[in-house]
């Protein structure tokens, strides 16, 4: 894979957009590579959690604007189609995945790379870091869940402003407004997103993939409905064998071993 490095680093699987020379911009190649790579981490017990970043000065600039032209000007009718199914594919992917995934952004995160941040249950920044939706300046508008996720993230009225505007917005006031949840070097980037996480790993494997299923699908049901989902995850775990493990290791006072199954 070519568009995408991946490192494990023990328990964290650090995912590097690796297109730098366009600013890591997003073509069917590099989203195709990472949908692929997801698949093949999504059953294994480790990594335990994912870690998104990017190369030299971007996190991603959002789609791949120079490919997208040379279609139009070939006189494809719709050339963003084919790109929008498979990134709404990846993204989609993302914000329901087994495993947290951590969003560490450096450099410029526009368009479609806010988007991919946005997908990510959490997200670090650093002070070079500049984020925004600009696809307004552009005639268009973020189709990659940017209208439909960022409201969810910081309300309504904040979002209608960096939707509208297509400004970046500095990184202190995104973390202000819950979108960013640390501000850190670059130097100390990848290291804050693996103490930012490391609590995740006294957790379940199987209980994480249950309850980012719920947290998001609660945004979407009715509470009766979600109830029931909840309901149906619960008997689902307390059948498992990390269930057992867990029980057993707080009854004989020792941390547990999950092996998520």
């Amino acid at each position: 894979m070519n568009t995408i490095m991946y490192e494990q680093d023990e328990v964290y699987g650090i995912i590097r957009l690796n297109r730098p020379e366009v600013l890591n911009a997003l073509n069917i190649a590099i989203v195709e590579d990472f949908i692929e790579l997801l698949a093949k981490l999504e059953d294994q017990v480790e990594p335990r959690v994912l870690i998104i970043t990017g190369t030299e000065r971007a996190f991603s600039a959002g789609a791949d604007l120079k490919s997208i032209y040379t279609m139009q000007q070939t006189g494809q009718l719709n050339p963003t189609e084919k790109l929008l199914n498979a990134v709404t594919t990846l993204f989609n992917k993302l914000e329901t995945y087994t495993k947290p995934v951590i969003a560490a952004i450096d450099g410029i995160a526009y368009g479609g790379g806010c988007e991919l941040a946005l997908a990510c249950d959490f997200r670090i920044a650093t002070t070079n870091a500049r984020i925004g939706l600009s696809e307004v300046k552009l005639g268009v508008l973020p189709a990659g869940g940017g209208t439909q996720r960022l409201p969810r993230l910081i309300g309504l009225s904040r979002a209608k402003y960096m939707l509208l505007s297509g400004e970046p917005v500095e990184v202190n006031t995104l973390q202000e407004w819950g979108l960013i949840h640390e501000v850190v070097s670059s130097e100390e980037l990848i290291a804050k997103a693996k103490a930012f996480s490391a609590p995740f790993l006294n957790g379940a494997p199987l209980s994480h993939k249950a309850i980012k299923s719920l947290a998001v699908s609660s945004t979407n049901t009715d509470l009766n409905t979600g109830l029931e989902i909840e309901r149906h995850w619960s008997n689902q775990l307390h059948g498992s064998n990390d269930a057992k493990e867990g029980i057993a290791a707080f009854n004989q006072k020792r941390k547990p071993v999950f092996q998520g199954q």
